[in-house]
Protein backbone atom coordinates (compact mmCIF):
# COMPACT_ATOMS: atom_id res chain seq x y z
CA UNK A 1 0.00 0.00 0.00
CA UNK A 2 2.84 2.64 1.01
CA UNK A 3 4.32 1.46 -2.20
CA UNK A 4 1.84 2.13 -4.15
CA UNK A 5 1.38 6.32 -2.36
CA UNK A 6 5.54 6.29 -2.75
CA UNK A 7 4.76 6.21 -6.39
CA UNK A 8 1.40 8.14 -6.87
CA UNK A 9 3.10 10.82 -4.61
CA UNK A 10 6.66 10.75 -7.23
CA UNK A 11 4.49 10.96 -10.14
CA UNK A 12 2.70 13.75 -8.71
CA UNK A 13 5.84 15.61 -7.88
CA UNK A 14 7.27 14.89 -11.12
CA UNK A 15 4.20 15.83 -12.89
CA UNK A 16 3.72 19.62 -10.73
CA UNK A 17 7.68 20.42 -11.01
CA UNK A 18 6.91 20.41 -14.84
CA UNK A 19 4.02 22.30 -14.85
CA UNK A 20 5.83 24.77 -12.47
CA UNK A 21 8.68 24.64 -15.59
CA UNK A 22 6.04 25.63 -18.04
CA UNK A 23 4.67 28.08 -15.89
CA UNK A 24 8.35 29.78 -15.36
CA UNK A 25 8.76 29.25 -19.42
CA UNK A 26 5.59 31.50 -19.80
CA UNK A 27 6.73 34.06 -17.59
CA UNK A 28 10.31 34.40 -18.97
CA UNK A 29 9.28 35.00 -22.58
CA UNK A 30 6.01 37.17 -21.51
CA UNK A 31 8.06 39.97 -23.37
CA UNK A 32 9.85 37.62 -26.52
CA UNK A 33 7.41 38.47 -29.92
CA UNK A 34 5.65 35.66 -31.21
CA UNK A 35 5.97 33.40 -28.22
CA UNK A 36 3.00 31.41 -27.55
CA UNK A 37 1.62 31.03 -23.95
CA UNK A 38 2.26 26.82 -23.07
CA UNK A 39 0.18 25.08 -21.05
CA UNK A 40 0.91 21.70 -19.23
CA UNK A 41 -1.92 18.90 -19.90
CA UNK A 42 -2.69 16.86 -16.73
CA UNK A 43 -3.73 13.51 -16.98
CA UNK A 44 -4.76 10.69 -14.66
CA UNK A 45 -2.77 7.41 -15.12
CA UNK A 46 -4.50 4.48 -15.91
CA UNK A 47 -6.13 3.16 -12.74
CA UNK A 48 -5.34 -0.90 -11.91
CA UNK A 49 -8.43 -2.81 -11.44
CA UNK A 50 -9.00 -4.63 -8.13
CA UNK A 51 -11.48 -7.01 -6.90
CA UNK A 52 -13.56 -4.49 -5.35
CA UNK A 53 -13.29 -1.69 -8.39
CA UNK A 54 -10.50 0.42 -10.10
CA UNK A 55 -7.86 2.49 -7.85
CA UNK A 56 -6.03 5.07 -9.01
CA UNK A 57 -2.77 5.33 -9.98
CA UNK A 58 -1.38 8.91 -10.00
CA UNK A 59 -1.39 11.40 -12.64
CA UNK A 60 1.17 12.43 -15.35
CA UNK A 61 1.81 15.34 -18.33
CA UNK A 62 0.45 14.28 -21.69
CA UNK A 63 1.67 16.86 -23.35
CA UNK A 64 2.43 20.50 -23.49
CA UNK A 65 0.11 22.38 -25.51
CA UNK A 66 0.78 25.88 -27.29
CA UNK A 67 -2.44 28.24 -27.37
CA UNK A 68 -3.57 29.47 -30.36
CA UNK A 69 -5.95 30.34 -32.75
CA UNK A 70 -6.21 29.87 -36.00
CA UNK A 71 -8.57 31.62 -36.89
CA UNK A 72 -7.79 34.80 -34.60
CA UNK A 73 -4.37 34.39 -36.43
CA UNK A 74 -6.38 34.63 -39.95
CA UNK A 75 -8.33 37.77 -39.04
CA UNK A 76 -4.97 39.52 -37.74
CA UNK A 77 -3.25 38.42 -40.62
CA UNK A 78 -6.06 39.60 -43.26
CA UNK A 79 -6.05 42.70 -41.56
CA UNK A 80 -2.32 43.40 -40.81
CA UNK A 81 -2.11 43.05 -44.94
CA UNK A 82 -4.82 45.59 -45.72
CA UNK A 83 -2.90 47.81 -42.66
CA UNK A 84 0.78 47.53 -44.47
CA UNK A 85 -1.07 48.52 -48.23
CA UNK A 86 -2.98 51.59 -47.23
CA UNK A 87 0.24 52.65 -45.08
CA UNK A 88 2.58 52.16 -47.23
CA UNK A 89 -0.01 54.27 -50.06
CA UNK A 90 0.05 56.85 -47.47
CA UNK A 91 3.88 57.69 -47.11
CA UNK A 92 4.32 57.02 -50.75
CA UNK A 93 1.90 59.19 -51.88
CA UNK A 94 2.82 61.56 -48.97
CA UNK A 95 5.72 62.09 -50.59
CA UNK A 96 5.09 62.62 -53.85
CA UNK A 97 2.55 64.85 -53.02
CA UNK A 98 5.32 66.95 -51.17
CA UNK A 99 6.99 67.36 -54.73
CA UNK A 100 4.26 69.95 -55.70
CA UNK A 101 4.34 72.09 -52.58
CA UNK A 102 0.77 72.47 -53.59
CA UNK A 103 -0.72 75.37 -52.14
CA UNK A 104 2.12 78.11 -52.17
CA UNK A 105 3.79 80.95 -53.97
CA UNK A 106 6.49 78.76 -54.96
CA UNK A 107 4.10 76.50 -56.60
CA UNK A 108 2.51 75.58 -60.33
CA UNK A 109 -0.48 76.96 -59.66
CA UNK A 110 1.39 80.82 -58.80
CA UNK A 111 3.70 80.58 -61.64
CA UNK A 112 1.83 80.01 -64.15
CA UNK A 113 -0.75 82.95 -62.97
CA UNK A 114 2.27 85.04 -63.05
CA UNK A 115 2.76 83.99 -66.25
CA UNK A 116 0.06 85.01 -68.25
CA UNK A 117 -0.09 87.81 -65.99
CA UNK A 118 3.26 89.09 -67.08
CA UNK A 119 1.69 88.68 -70.67
CA UNK A 120 -1.36 90.84 -69.56
CA UNK A 121 1.22 93.58 -68.34
CA UNK A 122 3.32 93.38 -71.35
CA UNK A 123 0.17 93.93 -73.56
CA UNK A 124 -0.58 97.10 -71.51
CA UNK A 125 3.04 97.86 -72.45
CA UNK A 126 4.26 96.34 -75.45
CA UNK A 127 7.35 97.78 -76.31
CA UNK A 128 8.47 98.01 -72.84
CA UNK A 129 11.36 95.87 -72.47
CA UNK A 130 11.39 95.43 -68.66
CA UNK A 131 8.11 93.76 -68.98
CA UNK A 132 9.65 91.59 -71.84
CA UNK A 133 12.28 90.53 -69.47
CA UNK A 134 9.52 89.34 -66.84
CA UNK A 135 8.27 87.57 -69.64
CA UNK A 136 11.03 85.51 -69.93
CA UNK A 137 11.71 85.39 -66.60
CA UNK A 138 8.06 83.83 -65.40
CA UNK A 139 8.64 81.58 -68.51
CA UNK A 140 12.16 80.16 -67.92
CA UNK A 141 10.50 79.52 -64.05
CA UNK A 142 7.39 77.93 -65.22
CA UNK A 143 9.85 75.56 -67.34
CA UNK A 144 11.91 74.83 -64.34
CA UNK A 145 9.00 73.63 -62.28
CA UNK A 146 7.81 71.34 -64.98
CA UNK A 147 11.72 70.06 -64.83
CA UNK A 148 11.98 69.75 -61.19
CA UNK A 149 8.42 68.37 -60.87
CA UNK A 150 9.47 65.63 -63.42
CA UNK A 151 13.15 65.02 -61.67
CA UNK A 152 11.19 64.65 -58.26
CA UNK A 153 8.72 62.08 -59.66
CA UNK A 154 11.58 60.27 -61.39
CA UNK A 155 13.53 60.28 -57.72
CA UNK A 156 10.42 58.85 -56.23
CA UNK A 157 9.89 56.10 -58.88
CA UNK A 158 13.44 55.14 -58.61
CA UNK A 159 13.53 55.48 -54.75
CA UNK A 160 9.70 52.99 -55.28
CA UNK A 161 11.73 50.43 -57.22
CA UNK A 162 14.38 50.30 -54.87
CA UNK A 163 11.93 49.60 -51.73
CA UNK A 164 10.31 47.31 -54.05
CA UNK A 165 13.32 44.94 -54.40
CA UNK A 166 14.18 45.11 -50.93
CA UNK A 167 10.69 44.18 -50.31
CA UNK A 168 10.71 41.13 -52.66
CA UNK A 169 14.20 40.36 -51.00
CA UNK A 170 12.26 40.14 -47.54
CA UNK A 171 9.75 38.37 -48.86
CA UNK A 172 11.99 35.63 -50.09
CA UNK A 173 13.87 35.64 -46.83
CA UNK A 174 10.34 34.89 -45.03
CA UNK A 175 9.21 32.13 -47.56
CA UNK A 176 12.61 30.16 -46.85
CA UNK A 177 12.21 30.68 -43.48
CA UNK A 178 9.07 28.83 -43.16
CA UNK A 179 9.76 26.43 -45.33
CA UNK A 180 12.81 25.40 -43.65
CA UNK A 181 10.85 25.25 -40.08
CA UNK A 182 8.43 23.16 -41.80
CA UNK A 183 10.99 20.91 -42.27
CA UNK A 184 12.12 21.16 -39.28
CA UNK A 185 8.65 20.72 -37.12
CA UNK A 186 7.75 17.71 -39.68
CA UNK A 187 10.87 15.89 -38.32
CA UNK A 188 10.51 16.60 -34.64
CA UNK A 189 6.85 15.81 -34.03
CA UNK A 190 7.47 12.49 -35.83
CA UNK A 191 7.14 10.90 -32.78
CA UNK A 192 4.18 12.45 -31.61
CA UNK A 193 5.29 15.46 -29.70
CA UNK A 194 4.65 19.20 -30.64
CA UNK A 195 7.52 21.47 -31.84
CA UNK A 196 5.97 24.75 -29.97
CA UNK A 197 9.05 26.86 -30.30
CA UNK A 198 9.75 26.24 -34.24
CA UNK A 199 5.65 27.17 -34.50
CA UNK A 200 5.66 30.17 -32.80
CA UNK A 201 9.15 30.87 -34.83
CA UNK A 202 6.93 30.02 -37.84
CA UNK A 203 4.00 32.11 -37.38
CA UNK A 204 5.84 34.98 -36.70
CA UNK A 205 7.57 34.62 -40.15
CA UNK A 206 3.54 34.29 -41.49
CA UNK A 207 3.08 37.66 -39.67
CA UNK A 208 5.94 39.31 -41.64
CA UNK A 209 4.73 37.64 -44.64
CA UNK A 210 0.98 38.68 -44.36
CA UNK A 211 1.99 42.48 -43.78
CA UNK A 212 4.20 43.02 -47.00
CA UNK A 213 2.57 40.38 -49.52
CA UNK A 214 -0.88 40.15 -48.16
CA UNK A 215 -0.13 36.13 -48.27
CA UNK A 216 -2.94 33.52 -46.82
CA UNK A 217 -1.89 30.33 -45.15
CA UNK A 218 -3.28 26.99 -45.00
CA UNK A 219 -2.54 24.65 -42.20
CA UNK A 220 -1.63 20.90 -43.20
CA UNK A 221 -2.05 17.54 -41.42
CA UNK A 222 1.26 16.64 -41.22
CA UNK A 223 2.07 19.94 -39.09
CA UNK A 224 3.52 22.20 -41.99
CA UNK A 225 1.70 24.91 -43.82
CA UNK A 226 1.40 26.21 -47.66
CA UNK A 227 1.40 29.72 -48.41
CA UNK A 228 -0.43 31.50 -50.91
CA UNK A 229 0.78 34.47 -52.45
CA UNK A 230 -1.86 35.82 -54.58
CA UNK A 231 -3.58 32.53 -56.39
CA UNK A 232 -0.06 30.75 -56.19
CA UNK A 233 1.94 28.96 -53.97
CA UNK A 234 5.00 30.52 -52.53
CA UNK A 235 5.86 28.08 -49.98
CA UNK A 236 4.80 23.98 -49.64
CA UNK A 237 6.64 22.39 -47.08
CA UNK A 238 9.74 22.34 -47.03
CA UNK A 239 10.45 24.27 -50.20
CA UNK A 240 9.82 27.90 -51.33
CA UNK A 241 9.44 29.46 -54.89
CA UNK A 242 11.27 32.40 -55.00
CA UNK A 243 9.92 35.83 -56.35
CA UNK A 244 11.46 38.22 -58.81
CA UNK A 245 11.32 41.73 -59.98
CA UNK A 246 11.70 42.86 -63.50
CA UNK A 247 10.89 45.43 -65.88
CA UNK A 248 8.70 44.61 -69.15
CA UNK A 249 10.75 46.43 -71.52
CA UNK A 250 8.68 46.80 -74.76
CA UNK A 251 9.43 44.58 -78.16
CA UNK A 252 10.31 46.12 -80.08
CA UNK A 253 11.51 49.33 -78.38
CA UNK A 254 9.40 52.64 -79.71
CA UNK A 255 11.23 55.43 -81.10
CA UNK A 256 10.51 57.53 -78.08
CA UNK A 257 11.58 54.81 -74.92
CA UNK A 258 8.88 55.53 -72.68
CA UNK A 259 9.79 57.53 -69.52
CA UNK A 260 8.45 54.96 -67.04
CA UNK A 261 8.96 51.26 -67.95
CA UNK A 262 6.64 49.22 -65.68
CA UNK A 263 7.60 45.94 -63.39
CA UNK A 264 6.21 42.88 -62.90
CA UNK A 265 6.82 40.47 -59.97
CA UNK A 266 7.23 36.81 -61.14
CA UNK A 267 6.85 33.76 -58.91
CA UNK A 268 9.49 31.14 -59.67
CA UNK A 269 10.29 30.19 -63.29
CA UNK A 270 6.35 31.72 -64.58
CA UNK A 271 6.97 33.60 -67.62
CA UNK A 272 3.31 35.26 -66.25
CA UNK A 273 2.59 38.66 -63.62
CA UNK A 274 1.99 37.36 -60.49
CA UNK A 275 -1.42 38.51 -59.96
CA UNK A 276 -2.65 39.12 -57.73
CA UNK A 277 -1.09 41.09 -55.45
CA UNK A 278 -1.54 42.50 -51.97
CA UNK A 279 -0.25 44.05 -48.90
CA UNK A 280 3.25 46.74 -49.18
CA UNK A 281 3.94 44.58 -52.67
CA UNK A 282 0.62 45.58 -53.93
CA UNK A 283 0.84 49.18 -53.25
CA UNK A 284 4.52 49.61 -54.26
CA UNK A 285 4.11 47.95 -57.55
CA UNK A 286 0.70 50.29 -58.11
CA UNK A 287 2.74 53.21 -57.62
CA UNK A 288 5.45 52.62 -59.64
CA UNK A 289 2.94 50.99 -62.54
CA UNK A 290 0.22 53.43 -62.07
CA UNK A 291 0.79 56.77 -59.77
CA UNK A 292 3.53 58.22 -60.56
CA UNK A 293 3.34 57.34 -64.71
CA UNK A 294 0.19 58.95 -64.58
CA UNK A 295 1.12 61.85 -62.88
CA UNK A 296 4.46 62.49 -65.08
CA UNK A 297 1.31 61.80 -68.30
CA UNK A 298 -0.38 64.55 -66.95
CA UNK A 299 2.07 66.93 -66.27
CA UNK A 300 3.61 65.88 -69.76
CA UNK A 301 0.69 66.82 -71.48
CA UNK A 302 0.34 70.23 -69.93
CA UNK A 303 3.65 70.60 -70.98
CA UNK A 304 3.12 69.67 -74.86
CA UNK A 305 -0.39 71.84 -74.99
CA UNK A 306 1.65 74.95 -73.41
CA UNK A 307 4.54 74.86 -75.91
CA UNK A 308 2.00 74.14 -78.54
CA UNK A 309 -0.27 76.72 -77.63
CA UNK A 310 2.07 79.44 -76.79
CA UNK A 311 4.46 78.81 -79.69
CA UNK A 312 1.45 78.98 -81.96
CA UNK A 313 0.17 82.52 -81.26
CA UNK A 314 3.74 83.73 -80.65
CA UNK A 315 4.77 82.95 -84.08
CA UNK A 316 1.68 85.00 -85.17
CA UNK A 317 3.41 88.02 -83.69
CA UNK A 318 6.04 90.44 -84.95
CA UNK A 319 9.29 91.66 -82.83
CA UNK A 320 11.15 95.08 -83.33
CA UNK A 321 14.27 96.31 -83.61
CA UNK A 322 14.63 99.84 -82.25
CA UNK A 323 11.79 101.91 -84.61
CA UNK A 324 12.76 99.33 -87.59
CA UNK A 325 9.35 98.80 -90.11
CA UNK A 326 8.18 96.47 -90.29
CA UNK A 327 9.00 94.29 -87.85
CA UNK A 328 10.17 90.25 -88.09
CA UNK A 329 8.22 87.44 -87.61
CA UNK A 330 8.53 85.95 -83.96
CA UNK A 331 9.77 83.09 -83.79
CA UNK A 332 9.24 80.08 -80.56
CA UNK A 333 8.42 81.23 -77.11
CA UNK A 334 9.18 77.46 -76.10
CA UNK A 335 11.72 75.13 -77.82
CA UNK A 336 9.84 72.86 -79.90
CA UNK A 337 10.91 69.31 -79.33
CA UNK A 338 12.11 67.25 -82.36
CA UNK A 339 10.56 63.64 -83.59
CA UNK A 340 12.93 61.80 -81.01
CA UNK A 341 13.14 64.23 -78.55
CA UNK A 342 9.40 65.71 -78.01
CA UNK A 343 8.19 68.12 -75.53
CA UNK A 344 7.38 66.71 -72.23
CA UNK A 345 7.97 68.03 -68.38
CA UNK A 346 11.20 66.78 -68.61
CA UNK A 347 12.62 69.03 -71.91
CA UNK A 348 10.49 71.73 -71.58
CA UNK A 349 12.38 75.04 -71.55
CA UNK A 350 12.32 78.22 -73.63
CA UNK A 351 13.30 79.06 -77.34
CA UNK A 352 17.31 79.48 -77.28
CA UNK A 353 16.35 82.82 -78.85
CA UNK A 354 14.36 84.04 -76.51
CA UNK A 355 16.37 82.94 -73.51
CA UNK A 356 19.36 84.47 -75.26
CA UNK A 357 16.66 87.95 -75.73
CA UNK A 358 13.85 89.28 -74.73
CA UNK A 359 14.00 91.08 -77.44
CA UNK A 360 12.94 88.03 -79.51
CA UNK A 361 9.60 88.04 -77.32
CA UNK A 362 6.43 89.33 -79.49
CA UNK A 363 3.51 91.78 -78.13
CA UNK A 364 2.28 93.28 -81.87
CA UNK A 365 0.23 91.28 -84.25
CA UNK A 366 1.04 94.06 -86.65
CA UNK A 367 4.47 94.01 -88.45
CA UNK A 368 4.24 97.81 -89.29
CA UNK A 369 2.74 98.62 -85.21
CA UNK A 370 5.50 98.18 -82.35
CA UNK A 371 3.19 99.24 -80.08
CA UNK A 372 0.23 96.96 -81.15
CA UNK A 373 -0.67 94.00 -78.21
CA UNK A 374 -2.90 91.80 -79.93
CA UNK A 375 -0.50 88.69 -79.39
CA UNK A 376 0.49 89.50 -76.13
CA UNK A 377 -3.39 89.78 -75.18
CA UNK A 378 -3.91 86.68 -77.08
CA UNK A 379 -1.23 84.62 -74.91
CA UNK A 380 -3.06 86.33 -71.80
CA UNK A 381 -6.14 85.12 -72.97
CA UNK A 382 -4.77 81.13 -73.05
CA UNK A 383 -5.47 81.67 -68.67
CA UNK A 384 -8.88 81.60 -69.41
CA UNK A 385 -9.24 79.04 -72.08
CA UNK A 386 -10.79 75.82 -70.44
CA UNK A 387 -10.19 73.49 -73.53
CA UNK A 388 -6.31 73.17 -73.98
CA UNK A 389 -5.08 70.52 -72.00
CA UNK A 390 -6.59 67.07 -72.86
CA UNK A 391 -5.09 64.29 -71.24
CA UNK A 392 -6.31 60.42 -71.81
CA UNK A 393 -6.50 58.27 -68.89
CA UNK A 394 -5.24 54.48 -68.38
CA UNK A 395 -9.05 53.36 -68.57
CA UNK A 396 -9.30 55.42 -72.21
CA UNK A 397 -11.42 58.36 -70.99
CA UNK A 398 -10.27 61.83 -71.80
CA UNK A 399 -9.99 65.06 -69.47
CA UNK A 400 -9.88 68.52 -70.71
CA UNK A 401 -9.26 71.93 -69.00
CA UNK A 402 -7.43 74.98 -68.67
CA UNK A 403 -3.60 74.89 -67.28
CA UNK A 404 -4.55 76.49 -64.15
CA UNK A 405 -7.95 74.24 -63.31
CA UNK A 406 -5.94 71.23 -65.22
CA UNK A 407 -3.17 71.44 -62.42
CA UNK A 408 -5.10 72.03 -59.74
CA UNK A 409 -7.31 69.07 -60.57
CA UNK A 410 -4.25 67.24 -60.66
CA UNK A 411 -2.88 67.90 -57.20
CA UNK A 412 -6.74 67.79 -55.64
CA UNK A 413 -6.98 64.04 -57.02
CA UNK A 414 -3.50 63.50 -55.03
CA UNK A 415 -4.37 65.14 -51.88
CA UNK A 416 -7.61 62.87 -52.15
CA UNK A 417 -6.01 59.81 -52.29
CA UNK A 418 -3.73 60.85 -49.81
CA UNK A 419 -6.44 61.43 -47.67
CA UNK A 420 -7.80 58.47 -48.46
CA UNK A 421 -5.22 56.15 -47.74
CA UNK A 422 -4.56 58.08 -44.41
CA UNK A 423 -7.94 57.11 -43.51
CA UNK A 424 -7.67 53.40 -44.56
CA UNK A 425 -4.65 53.19 -42.72
CA UNK A 426 -5.66 54.71 -39.56
CA UNK A 427 -9.23 51.95 -40.33
CA UNK A 428 -7.02 48.78 -40.73
CA UNK A 429 -4.69 49.95 -38.07
CA UNK A 430 -7.63 49.69 -35.86
CA UNK A 431 -8.58 46.35 -36.88
CA UNK A 432 -5.09 44.88 -36.79
CA UNK A 433 -4.76 46.41 -33.33
CA UNK A 434 -8.35 44.78 -32.77
CA UNK A 435 -7.54 41.52 -34.28
CA UNK A 436 -4.27 41.24 -32.19
CA UNK A 437 -5.68 42.17 -29.00
CA UNK A 438 -8.20 38.93 -29.28
CA UNK A 439 -5.73 36.99 -30.63
CA UNK A 440 -3.54 38.24 -27.42
CA UNK A 441 -5.88 37.12 -24.94
CA UNK A 442 -5.42 33.55 -26.18
CA UNK A 443 -1.63 33.41 -26.96
CA UNK A 444 -0.58 35.74 -24.82
CA UNK A 445 0.96 36.03 -21.54
CA UNK A 446 -0.54 37.22 -18.44
CA UNK A 447 2.05 37.05 -15.50
CA UNK A 448 -0.30 37.75 -12.96
CA UNK A 449 -2.42 34.57 -14.18
CA UNK A 450 1.14 32.99 -14.31
CA UNK A 451 1.59 33.78 -10.79
CA UNK A 452 -1.41 32.72 -9.12
CA UNK A 453 -0.94 29.79 -11.49
CA UNK A 454 1.95 28.70 -9.97
CA UNK A 455 0.73 29.72 -6.38
CA UNK A 456 -2.11 26.81 -7.33
CA UNK A 457 0.75 24.22 -8.55
CA UNK A 458 2.37 24.99 -5.49
CA UNK A 459 0.34 24.01 -3.16
CA UNK A 460 -0.25 20.61 -5.24
CA UNK A 461 3.38 20.16 -5.32
CA UNK A 462 3.33 20.66 -1.36
CA UNK A 463 0.26 17.98 -0.75
CA UNK A 464 2.29 15.70 -2.95
CA UNK A 465 5.21 15.88 -0.23
CA UNK A 466 3.10 15.45 2.67
CA UNK A 467 1.39 12.37 0.97
CA UNK A 468 4.59 11.01 0.48
CA UNK A 469 5.53 11.85 4.56
CA UNK A 470 2.21 10.67 5.52
CA UNK A 471 3.22 7.40 3.09
CA UNK A 472 6.88 7.10 4.93
CA UNK A 473 5.33 7.12 8.43
CA UNK A 474 2.47 4.27 7.59
CA UNK A 475 5.95 2.22 6.28
CA UNK A 476 7.96 3.18 9.73
CA UNK A 477 4.36 1.71 11.46
CA UNK A 478 4.98 -1.70 9.43
CA UNK A 479 8.05 -1.90 10.09
CA UNK A 480 8.02 -1.74 13.41
CA UNK A 481 5.11 -4.61 14.05
CA UNK A 482 7.15 -6.92 12.14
Amino acid sequence: MSSGLFSIARGALMSHQAVLQTISQNIANAETPGYSRQEAVLVANTPVRMSYGNVGTGVHIETVIRKRDILLDETYRTAAGEAGSSTMRRDLLGQVEGIFGEPTDAGMTSALDQFFGAWSDLASNPTSGSSRAVVQQRGRQVAQLFNDYDQGLTQQRSSAINRLQDTVTQINGYANQVADLNNRILSSETNGDTANDLRDQRDLALDGLAKIAGTRVINQANGTVSVLIGNSTLVDGASARPLSLQFETPNPMPAVPPADIPVRIRLGDSPDRLAPLAGQLDTLVDVVNNEIPGLRGRLDAMATSLVTNVNAVHTTGYTFSGNAIPGTAAGNFFDAGTVLAPVSASTIKLDALVAGNAGKIAASGNPNAPADNTTGLALSALRLNENLVSYTTPNGSVETGGYLGFFRSTVTSLGVSVMGATDDATMYQTLTDTADTRRQSVSGVSTDEELVQMLRVQQSYAAATKMIKAADEMLQTLLSLV
